[in-house]
Parts: C-alpha cells; structure tokens; sequence
C-alpha cells in the first residue's frame, strides 16, 4: 500500500475540512425530518409541533414530523442512531433516552455516543393526584401514611421507565417510604384507575388531573417541581411540604446521528433558539407548564451522561434480572 505523504495528507485533510464547511454554510437545502420516538397525539408531539412552524421560518425549509412509536422508544432513536449525519433527520426525544440503558440493556444503538446531541429544549414538572377516598391532604401525611402501611401504597405510570414511573420512583427514594408502581398503556387509562380508586397516586401533567379534580374524583396533592405549577399556583411543591430539593421534571430535547458536523449542529441549536424565543410558542407550552431552556450542544451532552449515571443508581434494583 502506497503511503500518503505529509503534503498529500494535509492537503486530504484540508478538502475535507472545506467540504465540512461548505456544507455547513449551506445547510439547510431542503426539508428536516424531525423522529418523535411516540405515537402521534402524545406530549412530544404536542411539544414540536407548537414550535415546528417557527423553525421552518428560520430555517427557511419545510420541517417535516414524522412519529416513529415502538420499543419504548427504542424504535424511532435508533432509526436516527442510523440517519445519514447530515443534519436532515434529527431526533426529538424525551427523559427515556437516559433511562433505556438501565431498563433495556441490549439496545442496538450507545447512547450518547451514538448521537450529536443539540440542544436541551423544554422541561415541564407533573402534578400528584390521590384517590380521593385516601385520607391524607398533604405530602407529609402521604409519607406517615406509607411508613404505617408499608408495601400498601401504589403509584399509577404510564409505562415503565415513563416520566411518570420515573418521578415516582424519586419521590419513593426521596421519602425513604415502599411504593408499588403500576404500569399503564399511557396516563389516560392510569389517570382513570386513580380516580376509580383502584390505584392510590399518580404523577401526571395537570392537564390531565384537572377534569377529575374538579369532578372531585381525585385530591390535588402536589406539583413535582422546584417552582410551582403555572397552572396551578395554589398548589404547594413537594419540596415546600418538606422533602428538600425535590425535583421531578420531564424534559425533551433535540439531538442528530454521531457524526453530523459541529457546524450544522451549531446552527440548528442557533434555530432553535430563535424560533423557541417568539412569544407565541411560549403561550402555546404554558398548557403543560413548559419551562424553555434551550442548552448549549455541549450542555445537553453532560446532562444525558450524568442522567445515565443517576437512573442506572436508582433503576438497577427495579430491573428484573435473568
């Protein structure tokens, strides 16, 4: 084999480079497919769609959503772990992204090796709902409650490794009390079971609780949050009513193929930061309490990594092994 010299390889290596950037400086050129690993109709395809518009008009091209449900996501974030890196099919996706490893050990894709991640771009805290024949009426009396009847308490998720498993299984590691959680397919069957009083607790978007607390059906117990619920101001967190710097939120956020380059990376993060900054999109995410933080690529990286980490300690025991 003929070996390149260092003039030859330099002058490979600075093509290469130009070609990077040329592309980069022209991207984008045409539609960018956007995979939600979920159903239509679900939060994260509320969640992009309410600022999809915006970003096309950034981006000066059409963006194109496109639900790849399965797999607990496994499905769709491994169609794009596979996607030409070119920036033109990006990955929208929620906490799940983290806790898979733990929960779904033989994935076909590594993450976050596998991805560019772009930018974290929304986070959006639950409301806790009770039945309401359990005679408690406060996050202190729930745990008094649990100590004196212990393995009697049940949570309500909407799948397991959901958000909604996820904060409950905080909540349980926070209090130091016994919960048994109960998948669901989805928070609206979960949602009903809490409310028919099969089923003490829910963590839910308040959304959702709200019809059946106003139809007195279930108690309003908590929101999951350090900040109090926008929709709901009156309700106290459950850091207020004394489990210090409780802190369960969902977030969703953006992420290309490994690979894609860091050009085109940062100009997407740059469009995403536009278009999430138009006072409309922000009206639109107030329905589920959305905060927007929109991160830095290198920003999100960390947070997956040490999300990782932390679902592994805290799921690993939960997970049946073989």
């Amino acid at each position: 084999m003929k070996r390149l010299n260092f003039g030859t390889f330099l002058a490979v290596w600075l093509a290469a480079a130009f070609l990077s950037t040329a592309a980069a400086e022209i991207y984008p050129n045409r539609p960018v497919r956007i995979v939600v690993p979920f159903a239509a109709g679900g939060g994260g395809d509320f969640i992009v769609r309410a600022w999809s518009e915006k970003l096309s008009e950034v981006l000066k091209q059409p963006v194109i959503i496109e639900n790849r449900g399965g797999g607990n996501t496994a499905a769709g974030t491994d169609y794009v772990s596979k996607a030409n890196p070119d920036g033109y099919t990006l990955l929208f996706t929620s906490t799940g992204l983290s806790t898979n490893p733990t929960l779904l050990p033989n994935l076909p894709f590594k993450t976050p090796d596998d991805f560019a991640p772009i930018a974290l771009v929304i986070t959006y805290p639950f409301g806790m709902a009770i039945r309401s024949t359990l005679d408690v009426n406060s996050i202190p009396e729930l745990i008094a409650y649990a100590k004196k009847n212990p393995g009697k308490v049940s949570a309500a998720t909407s799948g397991e490794g959901s958000a909604s498993h996820l904060a409950a299984e905080q909540f349980k590691d926070a209090t130091g009390i016994s919960l048994m959680t109960v998948p669901y397919r989805g928070a609206g069957p979960a949602m009903n079971d809490v409310a028919a009083g099969h089923v003490d607790l829910i963590f839910t978007g308040m959304s959702q609780i709200r019809p059946f607390a106003e139809s007195k059906r279930v108690k309003v117990l908590a929101s999951s949050g350090l900040k109090r619920l926008h929709s709901a101001p009156d309700v106290k967190t459950i850091a207020e009513q004394g489990v210090k710097g409780f802190n369960a939120v969902v977030w969703w956020g953006m992420l290309a193929p490994a690979g894609t380059p860091k050009e085109v990376v940062e100009k997407m993060n740059l469009a995403l930061r536009t278009s999430l900054a138009h006072p409309e999109v922000a009206k639109r995410l107030e329905v589920i309490d959305g905060e927007i933080r929109v991160s830095t690529p290198q920003e999100f990286d960390t947070m997956i990594r040490e999300e990782i980490v932390r679902w592994r300690k805290l799921l690993k025991p939960t997970v049946a092994q073989p």
